[in-house]
């Protein structure tokens, strides 16, 4: 079995954060493994909570930054901290389900990255799961950019704003780049770019489990974040060209 190093970034998450990191327990029970947790501040007793879990866990290391609120910032001050070479990190509100991290361990010594992929021929996203799930409007655009990133891109991935990975550390550049989740465009093409091998596998994407959307709730922050998507596609289009 490898070693892991899990990062999981929280903002407001005290009602998915202690559930999670016990269903990562049983699953990478047979793992030497690590969880680190960066917290961006919480305000809604999530920091408690982990300061609490700290003292009861030896595996456990958390983070709080005290700096302007930033996925990719957190990201990178996890993988930091990683002491292990095979680096995970998802989101934290369930949606990335962790059973499914039970499939990177028939991979993990084939492929040095892989990602999992909502576009997947046998994903199922989680308003074709329960037909009762409205869905978002973000996931239209999340397909439209994908299909674009697909063809303009690299056509040989499918999902370029996952997420959700088992990395190895000596495989990411020397700092994850971006505004938002558009960081996944430019490590899609790292990736690609530098023949590093990979693997995208299915999962069962579900609805959130508790807590709100950090991406839908604000409506000009969803706007923002579209054009870092666009701005990161543009240029990673023109470094292929190149």
């Amino acid at each position: 079995m490898s070693n892991y190093t899990i990062i999981l970034p929280v903002l407001n998450e005290k009602d998915n954060i202690l559930k999670l990191i016990i269903e990562l327990e049983k699953i990478f029970i047979n793992c030497n493994y690590e969880i680190i947790v960066v917290d961006d501040s919480s305000t809604d007793g999530t920091t408690q909570l982990l300061n609490d879990l700290k003292v009861k866990k030896n595996f456990f290391k958390h983070i709080l930054r005290n700096k302007k609120k930033n996925l990719v910032d957190s990201l990178n001050e996890g993988i930091s901290e990683a002491k292990f070479n095979k680096i995970i990190w998802m989101d934290c509100d369930f949606s990335h389900p962790p059973k499914s991290l039970k499939k990177i361990f028939n991979y993990v010594d084939k492929y040095k990255m892989i990602s999992f992929s909502r576009f997947n021929k046998n994903s199922k996203r989680y308003f074709e799961l329960d037909h009762n799930q409205n869905k978002y409007f973000i996931d239209n655009l999340s397909f439209f950019l994908n299909k674009i990133c697909n063809v303009f891109l690299y056509s040989n991935f499918s999902d370029y704003t996952s997420g959700f990975i088992c990395i190895e550390k000596n495989s990411l550049p020397n700092k994850l780049k971006g505004y938002y989740g558009d960081y996944y465009i430019e490590l899609v093409c790292h990736v690609i770019r530098n023949n590093i091998s990979f693997i995208e596998l299915p999962y069962e994407e579900l609805p959130r489990h508790a807590g709100y959307s950090k991406t839908t709730s604000n409506k000009i922050k969803l706007l923002i974040n579209c054009y870092f998507y666009f701005y990161r596609f543009l240029l990673n289009l023109i470094k292929k060209l190149k």
